[in-house]
């Protein structure tokens, strides 16, 4: 009944709509359409229209005289149709569209070209060709900058040129040229190139006094004129240490071989001297060097003998190795695993260096200096550690804020000690301020911080890739010659470039030891050590320990975590000005993106795990995983050249490393 009732409904619904419809159709076709309208009083008003053309008697073609692969795009229009204009009145803005792409392109490659440069230092430890002289350097700069300005000012003359319809000649104006516009440019030009000639004069002349040698490499022969020409008494007294020299190698020759005589000793002089060893000469190419004077067969007894250092090192390996075997429980239980593999690996690179005939000294001294300017990062890694955040890999919100520290002082012109310890200052206020927010949201997502953590720094560097286009700095060492936005690379020469490093350095062995920079990262250690050992240094270990436990005992680990990040922050600020004085230029954009993951990876090594961190995994750490890196590469380099096995090794050992830590903690939550 029910489904006959709906059904009936639906019947009567379609056809009372149908009836609807149909009569109001009726109606509309049947019934006659009349509109009423009531009579007013006015007046008759009769519009005529009209259609038509405007002409001018006097016209003017307007056009751009262009090369053949630019255009010009018309980007806004200043007059209207049928207005009256007059000599000098802007007519429409346009913009010529090859200008830009070939900016780019130009700005492209000086980029790819900024990267191979540090690519090839990377590769080769951090080497790279320095210039003492202050009077190079100062020419070097102003050389450069009076490009800049030279190549400003000459493309917004060809530009100009362009938009009047002028064809330059050999990049100037042809004479006559009367346009305001086009002169100022011209002369604009002509200041330029002039302030570029003296620079590059005294740039040419540190040059020449530079590094003569060189030259002379590339020069051709020539004859010099040495009559009249008087030793000094110097060098008569260094001719007759030589000749003294010779003498008593003379003797020690004719003991073993008496048929020699001192005439034939004589006219062998040139022989025997070009055997003999040099400077940083080797005993295997000595060996060779006299054996193929001599041509000889040298026998198994001197292929011993040519191989002994060789062998003697490789006994002192296999000796430490056997050590390592024989004591490997209870190294084991004192170093870890990750500490002693890294460092059986970084003894072996100190061998394979000394085998390879590397300079040791040279590479130990490098090695000190990334203790020194990696180090504070790696202490960041601590406070966040002790108060239960885990390893911090959002380091790049500190870096960030130490990064605008530094072009900060960049652009008030501060320089040396004053310089630095402002950037310090400036980068410890943003980085207490952002370390604050970012401890509050760290609590909010307890038991996820090391995803966290991640997200944020990734997320962090990637905001700040469009703020380093947009901040409105204005000094040209930051800022591109065209165009807008900073430099991914600022150099610090003018600030405090290798402030910490120079200061009080001195040699020993060879080795050079950079005081200032050491001291510095001691004093850094020995603060946060005080700090942990106050009171609530105590509370915020204890917070991240046993947060529980700590609740109970009244300590409020959530403030405790917030000063724990802070103070990782404030760390990872000052870290990297440190880290940027000593590398000598600031990487902007993408450039501290991996940071986190580098001084994790180093903490790691030193002991430290994801729950429970010490001073000393700091500095074991940073020793250990930047000794592999700089003797790595270039011992990777002189097995394999023109490989990248060192950049391998890299990836392989920071990344292994967390890999490791997280396997050994496994993902527990201490909370």
């Amino acid at each position: 009944m029910k489904k006959m009732a709906i059904k009936g409904l639906v019947t009567l619904a379609a056809v009372v709509a149908l009836c609807m419809f149909f009569s109001g159709t009726i109606k509309t076709i049947s019934t006659a359409k009349v509109k009423l309208v009531t009579a007013k009083q006015g007046k008759l008003e009769e519009e005529i229209k009209l259609s038509g053309n405007l002409t001018f008697p006097e016209t003017e073609d307007v056009k751009l005289a262009l090369a053949s692969d630019q255009s010009v795009t018309i980007k806004r229009v200043r007059v209207a149709k049928g207005r009256r204009v007059a000599a000098g009145d802007v007519l429409f803005e346009a913009e010529v569209s090859g200008y830009d792409k070939e900016m780019e392109s130009l700005r492209g490659e000086y980029d790819a070209a900024q990267k191979e440069l540090m690519e090839l230092e990377r590769k080769n430890g951090d080497v790279r060709l320095k210039r003492t002289e202050e009077i190079w350097v100062e020419a070097y700069d102003a050389l450069a900058k009076s490009k800049d300005d030279c190549m400003t000012a000459q493309t917004q003359l060809e530009v100009a040129a362009k938009l009047a319809g002028v064809t330059l000649s050999g990049g100037r104006l042809p004479s006559g040229e009367t346009d305001e516009t086009l002169t100022a440019a011209q002369k604009a030009v002509d200041a330029a190139q002039a302030a570029q000639s003296a620079p590059a004069d005294d740039a040419t002349a540190a040059d020449a006094a530079d590094d003569t040698a060189e030259d002379d490499m590339t020069m051709e022969e020539e004859t010099v004129d040495l009559s009249g020409f008087v030793a000094t008494e110097a060098m008569n007294r260094l001719s007759a240490e030589v000749d003294d020299a010779y003498g008593a190698l003379c003797g020690q020759i004719k003991a073993v071989f008496p048929a020699l005589t001192d005439d034939v000793l004589a006219t062998l002089k040139p022989t025997i001297t070009g055997i003999v060893a040099v400077q940083n000469d080797r005993f295997e190419l000595q060996y060779d060097r006299a054996l193929a004077a001599s041509g000889m067969n040298p026998g198994l007894n001197g292929v011993i003998l040519r191989e002994a250092y060789t062998m003697a090192v490789s006994a002192f390996g296999l000796l430490i190795l056997a050590a390592a075997v024989l004591f490997y429980i209870p190294l084991v239980a004192k170093m870890g695993v990750p500490r002693l593999i890294i460092g059986l690996f970084f003894i072996l690179l100190c061998l394979l260096a000394m085998i390879l005939g590397l300079s040791l000294p040279s590479q130990l001294s490098n090695t000190l200096v990334r203790l020194g300017m990696n180090g504070v990062l790696v202490l960041a890694m601590l406070p966040g550690i002790q108060c239960g955040i885990s390893l911090n890999l959002g380091l790049p919100i500190g870096i960030i804020g130490g990064l605008i520290g530094g072009l900060l002082c960049i652009e008030f012109g501060m320089s040396g000690f004053t310089g630095l310890f402002f950037a310090i200052a400036v980068g410890l206020v943003i980085a207490a301020a952002t370390g604050w927010l970012y401890g509050l949201l760290l609590n909010r997502l307890k038991g996820s911080e090391m995803s966290v953590t991640t997200y944020v720094g990734f997320s962090v560097v990637s905001l700040m890739c469009i703020a380093w286009l947009v901040l409105p700095f204005k000094s040209p060492i930051m800022k591109w010659p065209l165009g807008n936005g900073l430099r991914t690379t600022i150099g610090l020469q003018t600030s405090y470039r290798h402030v910490l490093n120079d200061f009080l350095s001195f040699e020993i062995f060879g080795v050079t030891i950079p005081t200032g920079l050491l001291l510095f990262f001691a004093a850094c250690c020995l603060a946060v050590w005080l700090f942990m050992r106050s009171k609530t240094g105590i509370a915020m270990s204890a917070a991240g320990a046993n947060p529980r436990f700590a609740a109970a005992t009244g300590i409020n680990v959530d403030r405790m975590r917030i000063i724990g990040t802070m103070l990782s922050t404030m760390l990872a600020a000052v870290g990297i000005i440190v880290y940027g004085q000593s590398y000598g230029f600031m990487q902007l954009y993408q450039a501290p993106r991996q940071m986190g993951f580098l001084a994790a990876s180093a903490i790691l090594i030193g002991g430290a795990t994801t729950s429970r961190a010490k001073i000393s995994n700091v500095v074991i750490g940073t020793f250990l995983f930047q000794g592999v890196l700089t003797l790595g590469m270039p011992v990777a380099n002189a097995l394999v050249p023109q490989s990248t096995i060192s950049e391998t090794l890299r990836i392989l050992i920071s990344n292994g490393i967390i890999l490791y830590a997280l396997t050994k903690s496994g993902g527990a939550n201490r909370g």
